[in-house]
């Protein structure tokens, strides 16, 4: 028997509850709350790249403080004197010079940078050009002085009151020199004594600073007015130059000594044989050479530079005796106190030779 509702016959009324799906489970509800947009939690998200960005900003801080580690014992080793002459280095011929110096008890960044910390990060920074050039092989000989080294620098150690003393260079006839003159007191130490650590270097002339030729960079009249600086020690005898050069006071290209200058004589200074100038004859011969006349010193009336025996004296005749004659006697027959004494003639009566003695 057919038990379905009798077509038209009156059906029950639905309720809304019959539309709902049977409730979800707990675990399923989880899910959906979880994986929904609209229920994400912003404190979640915020924790998320909270930690994100505070894992970045503390490897920065650490990677940040390594680097500066680095860079400080990187600076601390490049200013030690070892590192200028290490492999790592083009400064060989700098390193030696300097050992070899003065100054080799002073460090090289006393001199070559300048105090102050900005000034040693300043320095570092233009170094690293060096880095590109060492590992390029560009490097090229001399290398140029990038920065000037400061008076307040050399007059860390060489005070003002020091420089404040007049100085004789020169001889025989000498310049005053005073560094702190109104002309020299504006120039830098370099100026003059740029190489007073480092020389010889290759491809680098050096110029002592004493030199004419040092003073002739800003003196260029010196070549052609000696008088300028110098006064001469003797008679007026024209232009200096033609008897002396620029670079030794003897010597000069047109200057004839009246006998050769021969051995040690022309190794010696004018004065050491003039002893009253050049202007008047040697008398400093018994300096070197003994009183060997007791009393005469004027050897250049009897002897040349070239040999001392013979003697260039020719005697005046005495009677038979000298310097011909039938009897010869020695010389200190009659000069028995020296040649440099009046002759005497022991064989009659101690009277003077006649025909001069």
């Amino acid at each position: 028997m057919d038990e379905s509702p009798e077509k038209g016959s009156a059906q029950e009324p639905r309720t809304p509850d019959d539309d709902v799906s049977p409730p979800a489970s707990a675990e399923s509800k989880d899910v959906a709350d979880a994986t929904s947009p609209a229920n994400a939690s912003p404190a979640g998200a915020r924790s998320f790249w909270r930690t994100l960005w505070g894992r970045v900003i503390i490897a920065a801080v650490v990677l940040g403080v390594l680097f500066v580690a680095t860079m400080l014992i990187a600076a601390k080793f490049t200013e030690s004197n070892k590192f200028c002459g290490s492999d790592c280095h083009e400064m060989w011929p700098y390193r030696d010079t300097w050992a070899a110096s003065t100054h080799k008890s002073v460090n090289c960044v006393r001199c070559h940078i300048p105090s102050g910390p900005l000034n040693l990060v300043k320095t570092k920074f233009y170094a690293l050009r060096e880095v590109y050039v060492h590992f390029t092989g560009q490097v090229k000989a001399p290398i140029a002085v990038t920065r000037h080294i400061s008076n307040s620098v050399c007059q860390s150690c060489h005070p003002s009151s020091q420089l404040s003393k007049p100085l004789a260079l020169g001889t025989p006839s000498p310049v005053t020199f005073n560094h702190q003159s109104a002309g020299h007191g504006k120039l830098l130490c370099i100026d003059c004594h740029s190489q007073v650590v480092h020389h010889p270097l290759p491809n680098v002339a050096y110029t002592p600073p004493i030199s004419m030729a040092a003073c002739f960079k800003c003196h260029t009249t010196g070549t052609t007015n000696c008088s300028y600086c110098h006064a001469a020690p003797h008679a007026d005898r024209g232009p200096c130059q033609g008897c002396h050069n620029t670079w030794s006071w003897i010597g000069g290209k047109n200057f004839t000594h009246p006998q050769p200058l021969v051995g040690t004589h022309a190794q010696i200074a004018c004065e050491q044989c003039h002893t009253q100038g050049v202007a008047v004859k040697p008398d400093g011969c018994v300096t070197c050479h003994g009183d060997q006349h007791n009393g005469l010193p004027l050897c250049d009336q009897c002897h040349v530079l070239a040999h001392f025996i013979p003697s260039t004296f020719v005697h005046p005749q005495e009677g038979p005796h000298v310097p011909h004659g039938d009897q010869p006697i020695p010389c200190n027959a009659c000069h028995a106190s020296g040649f440099g004494q009046k002759a005497s003639c022991p064989c009659h009566g101690n009277n003077p030779p006649t025909g001069g003695g």
